[in-house]
């Protein structure tokens, strides 16, 4: 940045650029179904032409949710909401989510406002910024199981672990597709956070052919303060 504004801490930390947008959760909530997907709506559409970054915290009053989608709604420029789906037929699924986005929002009455060029905010002192605790992509395998989705399954830990604390959540936007399989095909694939060990676990289902090497998707955790 030639021109501009730069704000530092004392560790020397960027905090704002006015070249640069911080992550900042947008929207958050809570959702409940008694059913295996749940569909959100957000308040008004978020505007930038990236789809935004869901986290999630599952309920730990249904510790065994494995969810195996998160369908962003919406298209360019106008993304009105999300839908998360398991492969659980026992349990319903419960949790809270917020979408974040590199971009800001008109919140503040008082404080600080940035505008780029094209005219969209790129800093507001009252948009809630995501604090990113720790991201992973180093995964084990932790070896095959026979489940209620049949024989041929998988799972593997991120090495990324650690308890969550109370207002932690982890990304799910790495895991919202299926996994390859060495004869071509693709193989349904899961994610749920392991309280009792404090990782996340990848799972594939009915994986025949599967390469047990899951590859190197994101493991992605942040804080959303006061949630």
């Amino acid at each position: 940045m030639t021109y501009g504004l730069t704000v530092q801490n004392d560790s020397n930390y960027i905090q704002i650029d006015s070249d640069t947008p911080r992550l900042c959760a947008i929207y958050s909530g809570t959702y409940s179904e008694d059913g295996t997907t749940a569909t959100i709506t957000f308040s008004s559409p978020i505007t930038t032409s990236e789809p935004p970054c869901m986290f999630i915290r599952n309920d730990q009053s249904l510790p065994d949710t494995l969810y195996n989608g998160c369908t962003i709604i919406g298209v360019v420029g106008n993304w009105t909401g999300f839908t998360l789906s398991t492969n659980n037929t026992n349990f319903g699924i419960k949790g809270k989510w917020f979408a974040a986005v590199f971009s800001a929002k008109a919140e503040a009455d008082y404080g600080l406002r940035m505008w780029a060029a094209d005219g969209s905010i790129i800093y507001d002192s009252g948009t809630t910024p995501v604090l990113v605790t720790r991201a992973s992509h180093s995964w084990t395998y932790q070896g095959s199981y026979n489940g209620s989705q049949g024989t041929g399954n998988y799972r593997s830990s991120n090495a990324g672990g650690g308890p969550l604390l109370s207002d932690e959540y982890f990304m799910i936007n790495p895991f919202s597709r299926g996994a390859l399989c060495s004869n071509g095909g693709w193989a349904e694939s899961g994610v749920q956070f392991n309280s009792t060990n404090n990782y996340l676990l990848w799972y594939a289902f009915q994986a025949f052919g599967l390469w047990i090497d899951a590859g190197q998707p994101a493991a992605i955790f942040a804080r959303l303060p006061g949630t």
